[in-house]
């Protein structure tokens, strides 16, 4: 994170699953209660790992100050629209999902 946030999470890369891919979907980065940030902070700490999830990658600009994590966790987010690249616009954080698979996130159309 940075300004407010500096030293804490400031934005979570999210995706979805097409086949075995998890696709890049955009980055959320509001809608966080400081509690729940300290509290992402922990679940994401423990599944750090040292290469990216995406197939392909998110671009250079997104991913050259990305923490990457195993796509374990599943994210409950509000969004406007999909942009026509694929990625989601205006996303908005709820919450984390513990009833649903992170491999069962797909796309809705």
């Amino acid at each position: 994170g940075d300004r407010g946030r500096l030293g804490h999470l400031g934005s979570l890369l999210i995706g979805y699953y097409e086949d075995d891919a998890l696709c890049y979907a955009g980055k959320v980065g509001t809608g966080f209660k400081a509690r729940e940030v300290d509290r992402l902070a922990g679940l994401l700490g423990a599944r750090a790992t040292d290469e990216s999830p995406f197939t392909p990658a998110p671009p250079r600009f997104v991913s050259r100050s990305a923490r990457w994590v195993r796509p374990e966790l599943v994210a409950e987010v509000t969004f406007g629209e999909w942009t026509d690249e694929g990625i989601l616009r205006h996303p908005s954080y709820i919450a984390t999902r513990d009833d649903k698979d992170a491999r069962d996130v797909v796309r809705e159309t």
